[in-house]
C-alpha cells in the first residue's frame, strides 16, 4: 500500500499537474470554438427543460406552448422532439441531462440568459460540453495513473481523447451522452482504484448512485451496469474456483461469503443504491407518463425491425462512415495485444461491455446514430478501449524492448490520425458534417452503392472535401434526372427558384414530371447568410426539359446577391454566352443581369443545361471550404 501511495503521489507532482492544466486549456478551447455544433438537433430541449423546473416546477413545456423557441413558434404538436402524455408535452429525449444541469442553468438565468433564445441555449450548451470534457480528461487521468507512470499514462489519456468520438460528440452539444460518458468515467475510478489498491473500497453507495445516473442519462449504459454487477459478484466469492468440495459445500461457503465479506457488503450497497433510485425512477415515471419508463428508455425500441443485424455490425465495426476500426485506429491494435488481456478481470468487464453495449445500440437505433461523425454512438465504449490499452500497455512494458518500441510508435502513429480525424475533422472541417446532407445513410438503388453511401471508399465522410462533395452532388443530381424523368417541360417566362421541396438530391426525390429544373450546386443546407439558398460550388448549373423554342426574342434574367465582387461566365448546352459581373450590395440585396440569347442557343424536345462557372468564388473560411459567390434568387428564361 506505501508503494501504491507512493506512486500516486508522483503523479501529482508540477510536471504531470502542468500538463493536465495545459491539456485542459487546449481541450476546453478546442471545444469552445469549434465550427461543428448539434445544439439545434437531439438536444435542442434539454436546456428549455432545465428552466422549466425552475420557472414552472415541472419537466413539461406546456408553459412554454405559445412562446417562440430557437427563432421559430414552439408548435409542439407537430415537433419530432416532443411527446404529448396526459395532456402535457415532454422532451422525447432523456430527463437526466435536464435534471443535472439545473443548477448550471440558475446561475445561466441569474446572468439574464434565456435557454429558449437560440444563441443563449448554444451558449450554455458550448459552456457545459467544454466543461464536461475537461472533468472527462481529470477523471481518465486519475484511472490512468493507477496503472502507469504519468509519462505513457497521459499520453494515453490524451490520444484516447483527442482521438476519438469523445472529442468530435462531446465537444459538439451537451448530449446525453456527455453525462453518461461522466458517470461511467468516475464509476470506472472508483473500480479500478480499488482493483489496484489505492483505496481499500469501491465506496458502495457513491458507485450505485453513478451506475443509476449513467441510466438516467443514457438507457444504453445499462450495457455498463450489467458488466460491472458481474464483476462485483465474481470479487465477492462467487466466481466458482475448484477446491476439491461438494457443489453444496461451495454454494454454502460462497453465501456465507457474501454475507460477510466486505466485498459482499461492497455488492449489496452497490446494488441496492442502484435499484432504490431505480425504482424513484420508475415510480416517478409510471406518474407523469403513465408508464413504467418513459418512451426513450423502453425496452419495447429493442422490438424495432432495423434491418439485418449483420448489415448493421459491420457498419458500425468497418464501414467508411461510421466504423470503429476505421475512425479510431488505435483499436486495431487492441486486436493484437488481447494475448495480454484475457487473463485478467478488468479486460473480461471490458469485452462483456463491449458485447452488450453493440447489442443494445443495434436493436435499439438505427446502427449509424444520424447525422453524426464517425461511430458517435459508441462514444461510451472509447472508455472501454481506453482501459483496455493501459492494461494491456501495462502488461507490454514488461515484456522485450523492441516489442515495446514497435507497439509504442504504432499507437503513436496510429493515435496522430485518430486526433486528425477527431479533433480536426470532426471538430473544425465543416464538410464532414455537410457530407450527412450530401450522401445517403440507406440505400437509394441505383443511385448509391448496394449498402448506401456510409459504406462508400470513393466518398468517404473522414475525406470529404468541399470539391468531393460537389462532385457527388452533381453526379448524383445528373443520375437522378436521367433515370427518373423527374422534369416536366420548362415553360419560358417561368421564374426557376431553390425549392427544398422540388429540389433534386439523393435525400429528395420528387414525383416524376413535377420540378421545372434540377438545380446543382446550389448549398444542401440552409446557412442563413443571405435571403435566398447560396451556392456552395464555385460551378452551378440548371437542368431544364424544352418542348418547342418559338422563333422569338429570348434573354436569360439573373436575379441574384453577391457575396463580393463576383465574376460569373454563363454557358448554354456548351456554348459560351457572356461574362457578367456582380457586386455585393450593402445587406446583401439581389440585383438583376439580363442577358439577350439567340434562340439557337436551346435545343427543343431535349434537356437543357445552363452552367455558371464562377472563378471568383472564395472560401467561407479556413474552417468552411464551401465556395462563396451567389445567393440566387430566380433564373428566368425570357421570350417575348
Amino acid at each position: 500500500m506505501h508503494k501504491a501511495e507512493t506512486a500516486e503521489r508522483r503523479y501529482f507532482s508540477a510536471a504531470p499537474i502542468g500538463v493536465l492544466l495545459f491539456l485542459s486549456l487546449l481541450l476546453f478551447f478546442l471545444s469552445w470554438y469549434g465550427l461543428i455544433y448539434g445544439a439545434g438537433s437531439d438536444p435542442r430541449y434539454t436546456l428549455i427543460v432545465s428552466q422549466s423546473v425552475l420557472d414552472n416546477g415541472t419537466i413539461a413545456l406546456n408553459a412554454y406552448a405559445d412562446d417562440d423557441i430557437w427563432g421559430a413558434p414552439a408548435n409542439f404538436a407537430d415537433n419530432f422532439n416532443i411527446v404529448a402524455r396526459n395532456g402535457r408535452f415532454y422532451n422525447y429525449f432523456p430527463v437526466g441531462p435536464s435534471l443535472l444541469a439545473v443548477p448550471f442553468v440558475a446561475m445561466a438565468r441569474w446572468v439574464g440568459w434565456d435557454m429558449r433564445l437560440a444563441a443563449d441555449n448554444i451558449n450554455a450548451q458550448r459552456l457545459l460540453s467544454s466543461l464536461s470534457l475537461v472533468a472527462l480528461l481529470w477523471l481518465m487521468a486519475g484511472i490512468a495513473r493507477c496503472f502507469l507512470p504519468w509519462r505513457p499514462g497521459l499520453v494515453i489519456t490524451a490520444v484516447s481523447l483527442f482521438g476519438s468520438t469523445l472529442i468530435s460528440t462531446m465537444g459538439t452539444a451537451l448530449w446525453s451522452i456527455n453525462f453518461s460518458v461522466l458517470a461511467i468515467a468516475a464509476a470506472l475510478l472508483l473500480l479500478v482504484r480499488r482493483e489496484v489498491g489505492y483505496a481499500q473500497t469501491i465506496h458502495p453507495f457513491m458507485l450505485g448512485l453513478l451506475l443509476f445516473l449513467a441510466y438516467f442519462s443514457r438507457a444504453a449504459a445499462a450495457a455498463f451496469i450489467l458488466p460491472v454487477l458481474v464483476l462485483l459478484v465474481y470479487r465477492a466469492g462467487w466466481h466458482g474456483e475448484d477446491t476439491g468440495h461438494s457443489v453444496m459445500e461451495e454454494s454454502s461457503k460462497s453465501v456465507k461469503s457474501l454475507y460477510f465479506s466486505l466485498q459482499a457488503r461492497e455488492l449489496v450497497g452497490t446494488a441496492v443504491t442502484a435499484a432504490i433510485l431505480l425504482a424513484l425512477f420508475l415510480l416517478w415515471s409510471k406518474l407523469a407518463f403513465g408508464s413504467w419508463l418513459p418512451i426513450y428508455y423502453s425496452a419495447a425500441r429493442l422490438g424495432i425491425d432495423r434491418g439485418p443485424v449483420w448489415v448493421a455490425l459491420l457498419g458500425v465495426l468497418f464501414s467508411s462512415g461510421r466504423g470503429l476500426f476505421i475512425y479510431v485506429p488505435t483499436a486495431v491494435l487492441l486486436l493484437i495485444a488481447i494475448r495480454w488481456l484475457w487473463r485478467q478481470p478488468l479486460a473480461w468487464l471490458c469485452l462483456s461491455w463491449i458485447g452488450l453495449h453493440l447489442l443494445v445500440l443495434l436493436r435499439g437505433t438505427v446502427w449509424w446514430g444520424g447525422d453524426a461523425f464517425g461511430p458517435r454512438i459508441l462514444t461510451e465504449l472509447m472508455l472501454t478501449l481506453f482501459l483496455l490499452t493501459l492494461l494491456a500497455w501495462r502488461q507490454i512494458r514488461q515484456e522485450s524492448g523492441s516489442l515495446r518500441i514497435g507497439f509504442a510508435a504504432a499507437y503513436l502513429v496510429l493515435g496522430l490520425m485518430g486526433i486528425w480525424l477527431h479533433s480536426y475533422q470532426g471538430l473544425y472541417n465543416y464538410s464532414p458534417a455537410l457530407w450527412n446532407a450530401v450522401a445517403s445513410h440507406q440505400s437509394v438503388p441505383p443511385y448509391t452503392p448496394p449498402l448506401g453511401d456510409l459504406f462508400s471508399w470513393r466518398y468517404p465522410q473522414f475525406a470529404a472535401s468541399n470539391d468531393s462533395l460537389c462532385q457527388m452532388a452533381a453526379q448524383r443530381a445528373r443520375q437522378i434526372v436521367a433515370q427518373a424523368a423527374l422534369l416536366r417541360p420548362y415553360a419560358f417566362n417561368e421564374p426557376i427558384v431553390y425549392s427544398a421541396e422540388t429540389a433534386v438530391s439523393i435525400r429528395n426525390i420528387p414525383p416524376p414530371q413535377s420540378s421545372p429544373a434540377a438545380l446543382i450546386g446550389w448549398a444542401p443546407v440552409d446557412n442563413d447568410r443571405a435571403r435566398d439558398r447560396e451556392l456552395f460550388c464555385d460551378e452551378a448549373a440548371v437542368l431544364f426539359q424544352l418542348e418547342e423554342v418559338p422563333p422569338n426574342t429570348y434573354t436569360l434574367q439573373l436575379r441574384s446577391a453577391a457575396f463580393g465582387r463576383q465574376r460569373v461566365q454563363i454557358w448554354l448546352n456548351g456554348a459560351f454566352v457572356e461574362e457578367i459581373l456582380f457586386e455585393q450590395q450593402p445587406g446583401l440585396v439581389a440585383e438583376t443581369a439580363v442577358l439577350p440569347l439567340n434562340a439557337a442557343y436551346f435545343v427543343p424536345h431535349e434537356l437543357n443545361e445552363l452552367k455558371l462557372i464562377l472563378p471568383d468564388a472564395y472560401p467561407f473560411s479556413y474552417k468552411d471550404s464551401s465556395q462563396l459567390s451567389l445567393a440566387i434568387e430566380s433564373i428566368v428564361f425570357a421570350s417575348r
